[in-house]
């Protein structure tokens, strides 16, 4: 009889353990396979802008272009041309398709390097691959967000957290059909949000 009830006590504090390291709550897999990612993902020359805030209260301006990548070893990628804001100026190629959105390769003033780093997949949840053990999970979708350049349907929300932060901090990115990321948000310890960046406005522009 004893070794039952340890035998109960040690599946008890497992299923416990197990529920205190669990990651958020992903949609059910059936919800994420279905979707196309790729429609997440903006068309060539859209041009975005959004302003990024800090702590401090400054704000600044950042925008970005997205082209296409002629590729005579194989088939065109894109790339998004980044300005102004905290990184000032970087350029990220990405590998597009309906389960996964990755980007390849990423150029700035830092780092000039080929990358893996998972952005948005048709999973519950995935790992990022951007070198901090990082796990994104789509949490909800079919939102409906406003944001300065307006009123988003269809929103998908992503949730990344880094697996050993003890203090369970996250990071909550929204992405909507057609546009890509319209809102950054940071969950402190605490539980506290802060809108870190959002789309304040888009348009099309010829590739550049």
């Amino acid at each position: 009889m004893k070794n039952v009830k340890l035998f109960m006590l040690i599946g008890l504090l497992a299923v416990l353990l197990s529920g205190c390291t669990s990651g958020p709550k992903a949609i059910d897999s059936k919800d994420a396979e279905a979707i196309d990612v790729s429609i997440y993902f903006p068309p060539v020359g859209t041009a975005r802008t959004y302003a990024q805030y800090d702590p401090d209260g400054k704000t600044l301006e950042a925008t970005d272009v997205v082209n296409r990548s002629e590729n005579s070893d194989g088939p065109d990628t894109v790339y998004i041309h980044e300005r102004g804001g905290i990184a000032y100026e970087s350029i990220k190629e990405y590998a597009v398709s309906s389960e996964e959105i990755k980007q390849i390769y990423i150029a700035n003033a830092a780092k000039n390097e080929e990358s893996a780093v998972v952005e948005l997949a048709n999973k519950p949840e995935w790992e990022k691959n951007d070198g901090d053990d990082s796990v994104s999970y789509i949490t909800q979708k079919d939102l409906e967000i406003p944001v300065a350049a307006g009123t988003y349907k269809n929103v998908l929300e992503v949730t990344t957290i880094i697996t050993d932060d003890v203090k369970g901090r996250k990071t909550i990115h929204y992405y909507a059909p057609e546009v890509g990321l319209i809102k950054t948000i940071f969950v402190y310890e605490d539980g506290e949000e802060f809108t870190f960046s959002e789309l304040t406005s888009v348009e099309m522009r010829e590739n550049e």
